[in-house]
């Protein structure tokens, strides 16, 4: 089961229309989100660090950690999102544990592109 798999028959999902901020780096972080339809931008002081499709997640720092965004988050494309709170995410994490592995992948994954955008400025 994919992550995505996880979210496709959520009712509680928001649309999103093409340029919104979805979440500002610095703002209060108190949810994720898994993105179902569209593509979001992540910027970190704004420079792109990636573009998230259907499938992926974002802003999941929020649920693991209380601290501000480190990074802004802007609908590419109309989006369909469904939002995380942390009772979810613990639900999520305890019942079907491949949510946590996919969880940190991401995470890894985003800090292996920060680590690279970081060396190429030195």
């Amino acid at each position: 089961m994919t992550t995505i798999d996880l979210f496709n028959n959520a009712h509680d999902f928001v649309i999103i229309p093409a340029g919104q901020v979805i979440f500002a780096q610095g703002g209060v972080a108190d949810q994720m989100y898994a993105i179902i339809e569209g593509e979001v931008e992540i910027l970190i002081n704004g420079k792109l660090l990636e573009t998230t499709a259907a499938g992926g997640i974002i802003g999941e720092m929020a649920l693991i950690d209380s601290s501000p965004r480190s990074a802004t988050a802007i609908a590419r494309t109309e989006c369909k999102l469904v939002p995380v709170d942390q009772k979810r995410f613990n639900f999520l994490v305890q019942q079907t544990p491949n949510f946590a592995i996919n969880v940190m992948k991401i995470m890894i994954a985003r800090i292996r592109k920060l680590d690279a955008l970081v060396l190429s400025l030195k």
